[in-house]
């Protein structure tokens, strides 16, 4: 009796044991770091710049830097020019001061028409209002880091 009793306790000791069922573990897709984050300039967010250049009579300069800043436009330079018109053209366009501003920003190609809508209110709004503008696509620029300062879209 011994014996037996061994051997159901030897059983029992190394009975199989009923299979557990585990859960499967879903397969993650292994993805590289350049699909998650795509590179910068790969991205469809991006968007051209162009350089907006307004002259206008000494003085009114800070009206354009003005508009420009809000329509999101991250940098404005101004510069004192001269007028190169003649003694005799000046006086047909009744204009005795040959001193300019000159105005550079870089906006974002989307924002040039509401820009130029607010120039010609601007221009439209008195007869001193005078000037010139016009824009200039740029092709590229160096670094993401500068890009984003210019679009405004650097988190700092």
């Amino acid at each position: 009796m011994a014996e037996k009793e061994k051997k159901v306790v030897t059983k029992t000791k190394h009975a199989p044991k009923k299979p557990v069922k585990v859960a499967k573990k879903e397969k993650k897709e292994v993805t590289s770091n350049e699909e998650q984050c795509p590179a910068f300039e790969k991205r469809d967010d991006i968007k051209r710049l162009v350089l907006y250049t307004v002259i206008v009579p000494r003085g009114q300069g800070d009206n354009i830097i003005r508009i420009f800043k809000l329509n999101k436009s991250s940098a404005q330079f101004l510069k004192y020019g001269e007028g190169t018109a003649s003694n005799a053209i000046r006086d047909i366009l009744g204009s005795e001061d040959t001193g300019k501003d000159i105005v550079y920003s870089i906006v974002r190609e989307d924002a040039v028409p509401d820009i130029k809508k607010e120039l010609d209110v601007y221009f439209v709004a008195s007869k001193n209002n005078r000037g010139i503008a016009y824009t200039i696509r740029l092709t590229s620029v160096m670094g993401v880091k500068i890009y984003k300062f210019l679009t405004q879209t650097v988190r700092g």
